[in-house]
Formats: C-alpha cells, structure tokens, sequence
C-alpha cells in the first residue's frame, strides 16, 4: 500500500510539472497514467487531485474557516459533497488535492439515497451546522439525476428540520446556479470554486480527521 501511495505522489507531482508548463491535460494525464500504469480509478483520482498552481493557489485564497460560516447564507452542493462523506465513509480512496480540498474518483451515482453511509454522513452534517449555525442553509441537487426529488425531501426532514434554520432543499435543473447565489458555498467541484467569492470544504473538514486519505503535495 505505501509503494501504491508512492507511486501516486510521484505521479502527480509529474503531471503537477506538465500542467504548470501549459501542456495539454487530457495528454498529460494519458502520458503519466501510462508511465506509472496506473488504473481507471487512480487516473480519475490524479486528474482531480491536480491543477496548475495559479489556478490552485486562486482556489486557496478563496477559502474560509468554520467559524465564518455563521450568521451567513451557506450554499452546499448537495451530491458533490454527499457523494464524498459517503464514500469516504465507506472507505473509498480520497486525496487532498494541490488547491486544498479532499476529494474522490466517484461521481453520485443513483443509489446516494439508499446507501447504508448517508445517515452517518447527516450525523456529522447535523452536529457540524448545530455548531456552526448560518443565517441561511441551502442545498442543492442537480435534478437530472435520478431519485434527486425523493432525496431533497428526505433531507428536508432529516436535516433541515432537524437543524432548525432557516433554509432550503432543492433539486433543480441547474442546480450550479443556486449554489453560486449563496455568500459562502461548500463544494470541492472545480468549475464553481473558479467562479465563487468565498468556498469552504465541507466534506474534506468532516472527514480530515477520521478518513486517511492520499496526500501528493
């Protein structure tokens, strides 16, 4: 295990090398993921564990402590950070990434709902909320995804009404939008930690210290 974990650092430090130097990423990925054989899962874990330095320090700027959570309007994205407690609960490979945030080589998938780790996943999100309280807690998911209705209503009862505060769950069309209307939002997805003012890593915060996880940088 520790020569995999290794091999991993070594690999992403190689495609960290590449990025920064404006190589192509898809053919960066292809040229290290062959050169260290890595599999389907590590390449997906690697891709997502590294980005090219300004972008990942812009990133890091941009995020702010617990504490600066309350008494504000919090946006979370619901499958991206639900996907990763779950997974990483169930013992799935995680990784801090070079901008700081932890995340997984596995999208939603379907089946969130269902999966034996959600209801311990709501227990760290209620006890974390009930100690940071926002003004204002919205949650979204992305409705194309199958059984995303069932799963907003499921959360309404579990966690918001449990919570107390003032707040929505959603599943909308363009669910992104809605996350990017709140003051700080809890995601680790790429694309809507570019376009946000202030970011916190909810899931990576929960499970820092009870999941071990890669760390290539």
């Amino acid at each position: 295990m520790e020569d995999k974990a290794k091999t991993f650092k070594t690999a992403a430090r190689d495609l960290a090398w590449l990025l920064d130097r404006g190589y192509p990423p898809k053919a960066s990925l292809k040229l290290v993921g062959d050169r260290y054989r890595l599999p389907a899962w590590e390449r997906a874990l690697l891709v997502r564990a590294v980005v090219p330095e300004p972008q990942a320090s812009w990133r890091r700027k941009k995020k702010v402590p617990a504490r600066k959570l309350c008494g504000r309007k919090v946006a979370v994205d619901g499958y991206n950070v639900l996907a990763t407690l779950v997974h990483g609960l169930r013992g799935r490979p995680l990784v801090l990434a070079r901008d700081g945030f932890v995340r997984d080589a596995e999208g939603a998938g379907r089946r969130l709902r269902l999966d034996p780790q959600l209801l311990p996943a709501l227990g760290l999100l209620k006890r974390f909320f009930r100690k940071y309280r926002p003004a204002f807690l919205g949650i979204y998911l992305d409705a194309p995804v199958s059984g995303s209705g069932e799963l907003a209503a499921y959360l309404r009862e579990t966690l918001l009404q449990a919570l107390t505060l003032p707040g929505e769950v959603l599943a909308l069309p363009e669910a992104e939008r809605r996350v990017l209307s709140g003051e700080i939002i809890c995601t680790a997805d790429g694309a809507l930690l570019d376009q946000a003012s202030a970011t916190f890593d909810l899931a990576g915060y929960l499970l820092r210290r009870r999941i071990p996880f890669l760390r290539p940088f």
